[in-house]
């Protein structure tokens, strides 16, 4: 057992993720010795237009890059653009975009350094051979931030953005649930939206543990009234699990 594993299996732990992600990581605490209390506080839907994807598929007829920052990116790509890209290479933000871009697109050319969308602007910006390669077809999140697209738009890249799907919140709810219902003391943020979701539907009635994936996300728990006891030193759930484990 590593000791990442050995300090989740004392713990309950609360997952803010979407219904499908929630059970993906559910099941990787659960291998840990972990209990998981799953509170979907967010939902992930398509954005789906004939101007879209006519938009999209011209741009990707010419495009040298695809990049995704995320797995629901590409799979909202594959589905917007079934058509095979044979002359674009495709770069990913990590591991788990890495897997989705081979599933549904075939291949994958390059992936960031440690997960985030500043990484992989470096690393395209370094390995990209953006001085010929310069046409760049972004396909993130209607919510996604601009770091990405500032990062190659400097390193001469020209750039074509496309919101493929959007990232929404839980709600607000008349009644909030207690933090104590759920026998939980550890929760976990994987983004800012979760974040307001978990806000809208939660009363943090008792002394919780939050644990973030991120900077931005940290940021977001803080501006909420939460105070952040541990933030992953690089965006995953294992990262997340380590840092745990600093607390100790």
């Amino acid at each position: 057992m590593t000791p990442a594993a050995g300090i989740a299996s004392r713990r309950r732990v609360l997952l803010t993720r979407s219904d499908d992600d929630n059970a993906e990581w559910a099941e990787v605490l659960a291998e840990r010795g972990a209990e998981p209390v799953a509170l979907p506080c967010i939902h992930c839907e398509p954005i789906d237009t004939p101007a879209l994807r006519a938009e999209l598929a011209a741009a990707a007829s010419t495009a040298d890059w695809l990049t995704f920052t995320s797995r629901r990116g590409v799979e909202a790509f594959a589905s917007l653009h079934p058509a095979p890209v044979p002359r674009a290479r495709i770069a990913v933000v990590g591991a788990a975009t890495a897997a989705a871009a081979r599933e549904r697109l075939g291949h994958m050319d390059l992936v960031g350094r440690d997960g985030t969308a500043a990484s992989l602007g470096d690393t395209l910006a370094r390995d990209g051979d953006l001085s010929y390669r310069h046409r760049v077809l972004l396909a993130l999140a209607e919510n996604a931030g601009d770091t990405l697209e500032r990062a190659l738009t400097a390193a001469g890249a020209h750039c074509t953005r496309f919101d493929v799907y959007r990232t929404i919140p839980a709600p607000p709810v008349t009644t909030k649930r207690a933090m104590s219902a759920f026998g939980a003391d550890n929760v976990i943020f994987a983004s800012p939206t979760a974040v307001k979701g978990f806000v809208q539907q939660v009363n943090v009635d008792v002394p919780i543990k939050v644990y973030s994936i991120g900077p931005s996300t940290s940021a977001a728990a803080r501006a909420a009234g939460l105070a952040v006891t541990a933030e992953a030193r690089e965006p995953s759930l294992e990262g997340i699990l380590e840092s745990m484990q600093w607390q100790r």
